[in-house]
């Protein structure tokens, strides 16, 4: 192993995208990264043109390579790269790679009734994995296609997820079968069979072509090298390898210091997303939990749900160019303690997705008129939901004793930090790195330097930590709070 080696992670976000550079010290050398418009939205329709992840991408990688070069490095020294992108986006291309339409986003909603079509099709398969099919997942958006725009899957070469497409256009790739891959992590949503390690056989019933499917790699294995033009482009060495990836959410976990069995993770970005290192796979008959493969071979069941970032952007009224400012400036005034009494689920519009599955439930505040309070209750809210979260993956069978490791923008918010440790009554932690980009890179290492030895991996390049333990002189008060949480959510259920 060269000191003088590097490994890439590329994220593919709802709101832009990010490269991150990675030494074989691990220490992170360089950042890349570029803005995303918002997917259009009418009605339950999410879509965004698939053109603009690959421009963002180019964008990210240019200046993560700059400034590698800028601090001496060589971008000719990377040694291998993997993607992550957000989990069930997919989108239709020809043989050339070209979007034959605008990408279909994960939290698309028009693929419901496909859903359950698919559920009673594949039952037998399914039920054995533990999830149940809902709009998020890119099997149903897929058969949405089938069935309302036909002419746009007959054209089709391909119909990739985010990441697939992002990996195939680095690689050059052609439409020619066996050339682009998709990972297990993001081919789940597609219906892939990660005990089995298959496409299962359900999917000819209900028209979907399997040949218009990508092939299917491990988390971490090698599935090709950079093309010539890429390499040219960027200053890489056409040796550079390109490793299956995940999910924005696995990469998230990967990202997190999150190891063992019983350790959990939690992302708050634009959503939050659970994710908990199982030794079992966690079946869930509600569909409202299902298991990924973790990169170290364990099960990592979880979910998604919408409240988050996104929502919290939604109830104080500002443009996502304000955002950053705004909240900023909000959190500098938000202390951990007390409890404030008000309950708020931040929501950017109707549905929810986990803890409980309701496509017409609609966000709800106490607060009237103060921003700063309005701020707090959406932080209070989103932290009772991730204890919700984890209480029905608890009750399922997975193994939720262990710390909670933190990722994303709101990691670094420490105020919410402490509060959610002693909502949660648990010790909360975040990485040095907790970010997708850093989990993608890991992989990335994992392949390059470490024989694909998860253990390996971690134990070498995830850095310093930070802990945030529970007060115990003030647990009751922040139970009551979950608890006063609980019966708000109950009276608008009721109403």
């Amino acid at each position: 192993m060269s000191a003088s080696s590097y490994v890439l992670g590329i994220d593919i976000g709802t709101s832009g995208v990010k490269v991150l550079v990675l030494r074989d010290d691990g220490r992170v050398v360089a950042h890349g990264q570029a803005d995303l418009p918002a997917p259009v939205a009418v009605g339950n329709r999410r879509e965004q043109d698939a053109e603009l992840w690959w421009s963002a991408t180019v964008a990210a990688l240019q200046g993560a390579c700059q400034r590698l070069r800028d601090g001496g490095g060589n971008p000719a020294r990377i040694a291998a790269l993997a993607v992550d992108g957000t989990s069930g986006t997919i989108v239709a291309v020809d043989g050339d790679l070209k979007p034959l339409r605008a990408g279909l986003m994960y939290n698309d909603g028009r693929a419901q009734a496909q859903a359950e079509r698919l559920n009673l099709a594949g039952q037998a398969t399914i039920g054995g994995l533990g999830y149940r099919f809902n709009s998020s997942f890119s099997l149903a958006k897929l058969l949405w296609l089938n069935e309302n725009e036909p002419a746009v899957i007959a054209r089709s070469a391909c119909v990739l997820h985010q990441a697939d497409f992002i990996t195939a256009r680095l690689a050059e790739a052609s439409s020619v079968p066996g050339r682009i891959f998709s990972d297990e992590s993001n081919a789940l949503k597609s219906g892939y069979d990660i005990v089995a390690r298959r496409w299962p056989d359900y999917l000819s019933t209900v028209g979907i072509e399997t040949a218009k499917l990508p092939a299917v790699a491990a988390i971490g294995e090698t599935i090709g090298t950079i093309g010539p033009e890429t390499a040219a482009a960027f200053g890489f060495n056409p040796a550079c390898r390109i490793v299956g990836g995940m999910t924005d959410g696995t990469a998230a976990c990967a990202a997190s210091g999150a190891r063992r069995v019983g350790d959990m993770n939690t992302t708050l970005g634009s959503t939050v997303v659970w994710k908990m290192i199982s030794a079992v796979l966690i079946c869930d008959p509600a569909g409202r939990l299902y298991c990924h493969r973790h990169p170290g071979g364990d099960f990592l069941p979880g979910g998604a749900g919408n409240a988050g970032g996104e929502g919290i952007r939604s109830f104080l009224r500002v443009s996502p160019q304000e955002t950053d400012q705004r909240l900023e400036q909000l959190a500098q005034r938000i202390v951990a303690q007390p409890p404030s009494g008000t309950f708020t689920y931040p929501l950017p519009g109707a549905g929810e997705r986990y803890p409980f599955v309701d496509p017409g439930f609609r966000p709800f505040t106490t607060v009237q008129g103060d921003d700063t309070a309005l701020y707090r209750s959406c932080l209070e809210g989103i932290a009772c939901i991730e204890r919700w979260g984890y209480e029905v993956a608890a009750e399922l069978g997975a193994d939720c004793d262990g710390e909670v490791w933190t990722t994303g923008k709101g990691a670094y918010l420490d105020a919410w930090m402490q509060m959610r440790a002693n909502l949660l009554n648990r010790p909360v932690c975040r990485a040095g790195y907790p970010e997708s980009a850093f989990g993608s890179a890991l992989v990335a290492a994992m392949n390059a330097w470490f024989e694909n030895s998860w253990e390996e991996t971690v134990g070498h390049l995830i850095g310093p930590t930070y802990r945030w333990e529970p007060a115990p002189a003030d647990r009751a008060a922040w139970d009551e709070q979950y608890a006063g949480f609980r019966e708000a959510f109950e009276m608008i259920i009721d109403y």
